[in-house]
């Protein structure tokens, strides 16, 4: 993408769960580093505005005033680091606010520097048996309410926006995955522990939906364990002891790895067969994207964010979350069926290449983003 002749933008660029270079790996970090090279892409002068964490796993009130006062510290820091070095941006860009981690830097420093947010991805989670995130909730709305500009990547977030968001205000941006970004390792010592079909599963082993996940793939492959195949699991977790107990049954066919660096998991997948990975009440899952993205097509569950990335028939199979055993079913047909990979590899790839690819969401990003501060400019003026 040619970068315009006028002076690019500034935007600054902010991540309140977890900062696009956090140590720790997963869907999250990963879409903030795909967002802030779009923007790049995009012509714009994109930097990392702040490192602060507003994510807090306790909903108590004393959290919530800890985390605010924080990152209103935060902006006064950044406010007088702008005004000396005179390196002000022109927008505020927030990747995923919601319940657990709002933006309260972003609307001080949009209010005081009189600059437009975009919001990508801002989303609600389970407001607790008792309404006990409802507060924090509440401090999520008002970033989201101060943007110019939400784009959302779910028709849920979509749905949970219009319920107080004016509806002009929210735009679609479809998952999307930067090849550049990608880079498998050279060489993997790793094997598979058996010959047959390369199944690999990537998935952190936490309670909630990831253990239901392993809980459905762990059942699945239980009846078939006549079929060829051979199993690589890449993940750790609290729950590690019961996913390994559920895997018993398969001996030497099943290896864990543990906690796997990006580049490793990258090279596993480029040469596996199948990502199997059922993913329960996924948002979407990057997994399956940077999979398409190594060619490999992937078995998964047609339950919320999934079909976005996964698309049945084309790039992997999706199975029933409704029906019992209709995800054990499309897993053995994969795994019979030579031809059916090798197709759906190549939808893989295409997809990624094609309208999910980083190009396109820059070019969509840069039409959104140049609206926004047109309107800025012209309310200027």
């Amino acid at each position: 993408m040619t970068t315009p002749a006028t002076a690019r933008a500034r935007i600054a660029f902010y991540a309140p769960l977890k900062p696009p270079d956090h140590s720790i790996a997963s869907g999250d970090r990963q879409m903030a580093r795909m967002l802030m090279a779009a923007l790049r892409r995009a012509g714009y002068d994109t930097f990392l505005a702040s490192r602060y964490i507003a994510y807090s796993k306790r909903y108590g009130a004393e959290h919530l005033a800890e985390r605010k006062a924080g990152a209103l510290a935060e902006a006064e820091r950044l406010l007088a680091e702008w005004k000396k070095t005179g390196a002000r941006p022109d927008l505020w860009f927030c990747y995923h606010p919601y319940d657990k981690s709002p933006d309260w830097i972003g609307p001080e420093i949009a209010k005081r520097l009189r600059i437009p947010i975009v919001n990508a991805e801002p989303c609600k989670t389970g407001q607790g048996p008792n309404g006990e995130w409802l507060p924090w909730r509440a401090e999520a709305q008002l970033s989201i309410l101060a943007a110019a500009l939400n784009i959302v990547m779910t028709e849920s977030d979509r749905d949970y926006l219009a319920t107080f968001a004016p509806r002009q205000r929210v735009e679609t941006l479809l998952p999307f995955v930067d090849l550049d970004l990608l880079v498998p390792d050279a060489e993997i010592a790793t094997g598979w522990p058996s010959p047959g079909c390369r199944l690999l599963t990537v998935g952190m082993m936490r309670p909630g939906a990831k253990l239901d996940s392993y809980r459905v793939l762990s059942r699945s492959l239980q009846s078939m364990a006549t079929r060829d195949w051979s199993l690589l699991v890449c993940g750790d977790g609290p729950e590690m002891a019961t996913i390994r107990e559920w895997f018993g049954f398969a001996g030497d066919s099943v290896a864990f790895l543990g906690q796997c660096e990006p580049g490793q998991v990258l090279a596993l997948m480029r040469q596996a067969d199948i990502l199997a990975w059922p993913g329960c009440r996924e948002a979407y899952g990057m997994v399956y994207l940077e999979a398409a993205a190594m060619g490999t097509p992937a078995v998964a569950l047609a339950n919320l964010g999934v079909p976005l990335v996964v698309e049945d028939g084309c790039t992997g199979l999706l199975a029933d979350p409704e029906t019992t055993g209709d995800y054990a079913d499309k897993l053995a047909r994969m795994i019979d069926d030579d031809e059916l990979r090798g197709r759906l590899a190549t939808g893989a790839r295409e997809f990624v290449t094609g309208d999910r690819s980083g190009e396109q969401a820059a070019r969509k990003l840069r039409a959104m983003i140049d609206r926004v501060l047109a309107e800025r400019n012209a309310g200027n003026g």
